[in-house]
């Protein structure tokens, strides 16, 4: 079986955090995290104090504001670390929120059986306008204040992008025209391969010039590089309008995502998916106990 590394973006919660890395503590992965600047976090040495198994490595903060480039050079930075220490057969991104809901010895079965396949999720054939829009037009100032509008300054460069975003509209700048690529979208958790990895890695500049002044462009470069690269022909299962073919279970039907609960134990233990995304100590922390057991038991 081959090695994996597991990316790992937080901004809270450490205490779960510490959870989700210990459940990932096995001999076949190695764990790389990113804590968010703002978070002014300093005991690294509890995250990793039951580790056994697996090297923990931490890389350099970032301040990550939501729907900024800030998000996509941190995933880049996620990827050139780990890279950069060892050739792993599969690279996946989690976020500090997500629950792992089947053995590590399921997991690296299934990824053995299907290596090569990239497992990234679509969200259409081709992509709504309005998400065009977010590549479209510069959003000078989202990195900046990111979704926190609650003093004047941020309140004003919120105001002020939106008023740019009018006059950018009513001049028809169209930062994409003329770029000959196929625009695609979903979610950005992913499971890929080494060999995509530094590809990915290899257009950084190209993902700059395009997505830096994006809104919400991490649900955009990924596939967008993928589907106008070679490994579009090593996508797992279809392109488009598959059902979490990241693997990943995410429930967008009772929340952006929604928060799961210990009533929704079956629908996790039976899934055929090996992420859960997202849970909450806070909100219900018996789920992530139940499963925890459900793992070990088996």
């Amino acid at each position: 079986m081959g090695k994996h590394a597991y990316l790992i973006m937080a901004h809270s919660q450490f205490q779960y955090l510490k959870q989700l890395i210990e459940s990932l503590d096995d001999p076949r992965n190695d764990i790389y995290v990113h804590i968010d600047k703002k978070a002014n976090f300093t005991d690294y040495a509890k995250l990793k104090s039951e580790i056994r198994f697996s090297s923990v490595f931490f890389i350099r903060q970032r301040d990550v504001k939501w729907a900024a480039y800030s998000g996509i050079l941190c995933e880049l930075d996620l990827l050139k670390e780990a890279t950069s220490r060892h050739q792993y057969d599969y690279y996946h991104l989690l976020s500090g929120s997500d629950l792992v809901i089947k053995t590590q010895n399921e997991i690296h079965q299934f990824f053995d059986q299907n290596k090569g396949c990239e497992f990234l999720a679509f969200d259409e054939q081709i992509v709504d306008s309005q998400y065009l829009e977010r590549i479209k037009y510069y959003y000078l100032f989202q990195d900046v204040y990111g979704r926190n509008r609650k003093n004047l300054l941020l309140l004003g460069l919120y105001a002020v992008d939106k008023i740019l975003l009018f006059i950018q509209k009513l001049l028809k700048i169209d930062r994409i025209k003329g770029v000959k690529v196929i625009f695609q979208k979903g979610t950005n958790w992913f499971s890929i391969t080494h060999d995509f990895a530094l590809y990915v890695i290899q257009q950084e500049d190209w993902i700059g010039k395009i997505f830096q002044y994006s809104l919400s462009g991490d649900e955009l470069f990924l596939q967008t590089v993928l589907i106008n690269s070679q490994y579009r022909e090593h996508l797992y299962q279809s392109k488009y309008l598959n059902k979490n073919p990241n693997m990943r279970l995410i429930d967008w039907t009772r929340g952006k995502p929604y928060t799961w609960r210990k009533e929704d134990f079956d629908i996790l233990a039976n899934s055929n998916m090996f992420y859960a995304r997202k849970v909450d100590p806070n909100v219900d922390n018996e789920i992530i106990e139940m499963i925890h057991r459900n793992i070990n038991e088996k």
